[in-house]
């Protein structure tokens, strides 16, 4: 039995990691029975994962039972879960929900045919969503924090949500992404979650023969190439404009604006999370499909971020280390363009 009690990103991943230890996936006949009768806290990064694990779950046809909640549905978490959209998602509600409200973005659901196709409807281009979708999330975030930051502050911010949706894109080869985000007003912080549900990042990561021999070609060591400025990883969006070509920089960059914003930034991807602050790193284990990116932002501190500086930075390190490619035009640029 699966006792969801916090649907927080730590917990979601030991959730994770606990069905693939005990050989659900393997042992399929045993059934897997799941109860929210103890939740008492949701935040965006644990209801995606949760979410993306079901995706696995029913991809390889898991036996699985979920107990009803119209007993618990006075519980403030199950009633802000409903209100999210959550329970929807997996089958155990038909209750109205909400998209967005006072303090976040629900849990939403992106397929890529349905966004290919309103692109030939609309006769626009896939890079122009990433720039419309960017800059959705961020004047929600801002509205929802009562925030009016200069606009060189807004762009930045922009770039930092653009970098994400456009890794899955180009590498993924997923068949829908999720997006979610928490407002939190006490600090004026807001935590942004993106994940995929393709390929991982050991698929996307080039690895020579050498590390692939050596068995270091690991989900860890693909977060830590992934991070890794001027390592790019294979991309499956070839067609893209020059400006949009990747060039290993926009993971590397954002990391590092969150760090020097004093803030947090996850990504998890097959077996592995690596958790970053401007202090430490840490280390989970848990075992995921798809890539997941958890991104808290303190935007007290992000008008201090100077931008140039981080990317000239970057580019020394990727030199330094061998990568002569540059940074792309799209990873050097902050300004966005005039969007719908």
């Amino acid at each position: 039995m699966i006792v969801v009690k916090e649907m927080k990103y730590e917990n979601m991943l030991k959730m994770t990691d606990h069905l693939n230890s005990n050989n659900y996936y393997i042992n399929s006949d045993d059934g897997l029975k799941i109860t929210f009768k103890h939740l008492e806290f949701i935040e965006p990064a644990g209801a995606i994962l949760f979410l993306s694990t079901m995706d696995k779950i029913k991809e390889e046809n898991i036996p699985y039972e979920i107990e009803p909640i119209d007993e618990f549905r006075k519980k403030s978490a199950i009633s802000y879960g409903e209100t999210m959209g959550i329970f929807q998602q997996i089958g155990l509600s038909d209750a109205p929900s909400y998209t967005s409200g006072s303090t976040y973005i629900a849990p939403t659901k992106v397929t890529l045919t349905e966004i290919y196709r309103k692109l030939g409807a609309y006769d626009t281009t896939i890079e122009q969503y990433y720039e419309d979708i960017s800059e959705k999330i961020v004047i929600k975030a801002l509205d929802l924090l009562n925030l009016d930051l200069s606009e060189e502050v807004k762009e930045l911010f922009i770039y930092v949500v653009r970098e994400m949706i456009r890794n899955i894109f180009d590498h993924s080869g997923t068949p829908h992404y999720y997006y979610a985000l928490q407002s939190y007003r006490y600090s004026n912080c807001v935590e942004i979650v993106i994940a995929d549900v393709g390929v991982g990042l050991q698929r996307t990561i080039p690895f020579d023969v050498e590390e692939k021999w050596n068995g270091t070609n690991t989900d860890e060591e693909a977060i830590r190439k992934a991070l890794t400025p001027g390592l790019s990883a294979l991309s499956n969006h070839s067609y893209a404009p020059d400006d949009y070509k990747n060039s290993g920089y926009g993971l590397a960059l954002v990391k590092r604006i969150i760090q020097l914003s004093e803030g947090l930034f996850s990504i998890a991807s097959g077996k592995k999370s690596l958790t970053a602050t401007t202090d430490e790193e840490i280390l989970d284990d848990c075992d995921i499909n798809g890539t997941v990116v958890r991104m808290r932002i303190n935007l007290n501190k992000l008008k201090d971020v100077k931008f140039e500086s981080v990317l000239a930075e970057a580019e020394r390190e990727a030199k330094e280390k061998g990568f002569e490619q540059m940074a792309s035009t799209a990873s050097k640029t902050v300004k966005s363009k005039n969007l719908i």
